[in-house]
């Protein structure tokens, strides 16, 4: 249990680290983007991956949970930097990147954490106990959900005005992010499409400086 919270508070100094150097790289760099640089976000396979994590699972091919707790410890500061870089303030759900032990909150109770990172052995969409990783996710999706809003609301062409996939509640383009009880293809398809817009979001900051210069 002490390994455990140690492996967390390491995981959590090398976040802030990485976020200290995100926004000093930002005022350092002035227009010139590093996001892209930091975040790489590609498609590999059937799976989608943040700086080379895949986020998913599917039969026949197992990823560890390291790995995904990774990717979403990716996604996590990815939100937290844009909103902070972007002066975007959520306004129910507060982020805390903890980097493969990330956790998010209600902004009005934020001493009740629930937990961005799975574990266990299981099938994904057999896994019990997953209830507040299942709490997690949405809330996840409700802050991504929120900058998708903020970019759309401010087109920058040629880019389209709206990213690639609708996310409505817990779902990404109709695939749940959900865990328990749904198909391990299914739930990486959620992923895969989150992390699109989530690329679109990224080239929406390229344009965005690109239109202010």
């Amino acid at each position: 249990m002490h390994a455990s919270r140690q492996r967390a508070a390491d995981e959590e100094l090398r976040s802030n680290d990485l976020i200290a150097y995100c926004e000093a790289e930002m005022a350092r760099l002035g227009k010139v983007d590093v996001y892209q640089d930091v975040f790489d976000i590609s498609s590999d396979g059937l799976f989608g991956s943040i700086n080379g994590n895949r986020l998913g699972r599917l039969p026949g091919v197992s990823v560890e949970w390291a790995e995904i707790n990774a990717a979403l410890g990716q996604v996590v500061l990815l939100l937290h930097t844009f909103a902070k870089a972007h002066g975007v303030e959520f306004s129910t759900y507060a982020l805390h990147p903890m980097g493969s032990f990330s956790k998010i909150s209600r902004v009005d109770d934020p001493r009740v954490l629930y937990e961005l990172h799975g574990s266990g052995s299981a099938p994904l969409g057999r896994l019990f106990g997953t209830g507040r990783f299942d709490k997690g996710l949405t809330m996840l999706l409700a802050c991504a959900k929120e900058l998708l809003a903020f970019a759309s609301a401010q087109p920058r062409p040629p880019l389209s005005e709206c990213p690639p996939h609708p996310v409505d509640e817990d779902s990404v383009g109709g695939y749940s992010v959900r865990l328990q009880f749904n198909q391990e293809d299914k739930w990486t398809r959620a992923f895969r499409n989150l992390l699109d817009d989530l690329r679109w979001l990224l080239q929406w900051r390229v344009a965005h400086l690109t239109v202010d210069e």
